[in-house]
């Protein structure tokens, strides 16, 4: 090689988790790092906005899941709310949330103990930012503080507070009416809800292929001409380059998983009555795949979801009495998803830059000073809980609000 090919390189010292970019200097290492900051910069304002504004719901949820539960089926469908289908699974069941919170609880957990072992900068900055939103004071351990509305039980009530809830709920189910064409979809939305809530732990793992056979499989039965786009895109290797990128992919999923663990379930009752579990889902159904594609298809499934979701809030927020600032809840909502889905498309040109990038010889380097080229083709990403290094469960999340001396 000439002297002036290696003049034209660029190499740069690497600290955990940094990129190191050696080639054509078009693409460098200061481009790429500044353009993953202002996207993580974007994650973490939509997250602390959403966090802040369910703060009413969640003490609500945390008061009585059951009764949270009943009163916003009740006034969601007297407001005019749809309940998205008459032969949803049974809502107001706990073992129905329980299920389902356990699997919201992996994924976040999966991203963000993912984060501590490839990304640790990343990890670190994402506990500092939602520890310091919550105001808790700075321990010595890792614990990390979300709302985290799985961790509230299903709890006995008391005679007269049963016999209102059932009463609410019969209320409830009798006023509430079905929007079929919306029920169609998210009834398949439903059944496949396991590999939908493990969707982000398959794309943590690093290895494109079980996120392909996803698509393949489980997205081509809800939605087939979004599984075709996504298939079909001549930039889709752009894709495979971003879930190949630490600090990327692990930043988003670890935001998006702790969103979703802080808005509790009494807050999709709101808006889809007896389809709350089924809104859930779609959301996160759409804001991961947002990773898996770009363009008109994706954009069209945001506005019409956001869309969906306005009409029904605009209902439905003149009519609660017992929610205080329920409208800015309803809004930050909306824009989280539209926040996120705008990440994604940023996530996208990252992967652009990403790829030529590495044509013209990229390294990235972290802790295990392994390159992740070598990584891909011998391991999967592990995660290690940040207390205690185990691989079995997932970093403990402290509750807001509850404060335990010791």
């Amino acid at each position: 090689m000439s002297e002036d090919a290696n003049k034209s390189k660029k190499v740069h010292a690497a600290k955990d988790g940094d990129v190191l970019v050696t080639g054509n200097p078009q693409i460098t290492e200061k481009e790429i790092y500044q353009a993953r900051k202002i996207i993580i910069q974007q994650l973490d304002a939509a997250y602390l906005t959403l966090i802040d504004a369910m703060q009413p719901f969640q003490k609500k949820w945390d008061a009585g899941p059951k009764m949270a539960l009943a009163e916003a089926v009740w006034e969601g469908a007297t407001a005019g709310a749809s309940g998205w289908g008459e032969d949803f699974a049974e809502m107001f069941e706990a073992k129905t949330w329980q299920n389902l919170g356990n699997k919201v609880k992996d994924a976040a957990g999966t991203a963000y103990d993912t984060a501590g072992v490839y990304a640790i900068s990343v990890k670190n900055d994402i506990k500092k930012s939602v520890n310091e939103a919550v105001k808790t004071v700075d321990t010595a351990d890792e614990k990390l503080f979300n709302w985290a509305w799985w961790e509230t039980q299903f709890h006995e009530q008391t005679k007269s507070a049963e016999a209102q809830f059932e009463a609410l709920k019969r209320d409830a189910k009798s006023t509430t009416k079905t929007a079929v064409k919306a029920a169609q979809q998210a009834k398949k939305i439903y059944i496949h809800r396991d590999a939908i809530l493990n969707l982000p732990n398959l794309i943590v793992q690093g290895d494109p292929v079980p996120v392909e056979n996803f698509i393949d499989t489980v997205l081509a039965d809800i939605d087939p001409e979004l599984a075709k786009t996504i298939k079909n895109d001549k930039d889709f290797y752009m894709v495979i380059e971003l879930i190949r990128d630490h600090d990327s992919i692990l930043s988003y999923l670890s935001y998006a998983t702790l969103s979703f663990e802080a808005v509790p379930p009494n807050f999709y009752a709101y808006l889809a009555g007896k389809g709350g579990a089924y809104l859930m889902i779609e959301v996160v159904l759409l804001i991961i795949t947002a990773l898996l594609t770009a363009g008109a298809a994706a954009a069209a499934r945001v506005t019409a979801l956001v869309a969906r979701i306005a009409a029904s809030s605009t209902r439905v927020a003149g009519a609660i009495k017992k929610i205080e600032h329920s409208k800015q809840a309803f809004d930050a909502f909306t824009r989280f998803i539209e926040d996120y889905c705008d990440a994604a498309n940023r996530l996208h040109e990252l992967g652009g830059k990403l790829c030529q990038a590495r044509t013209r010889g990229v390294r990235i380097k972290g802790s295990t000073r392994t390159t992740i080229e070598a990584k891909n083709k011998t391991t999967k990403r592990d995660k290690k809980c940040a207390c205690c290094g185990s691989t079995t469960h997932t970093t403990p999340r402290g509750r807001i609000g509850v404060i335990k001396y010791t």
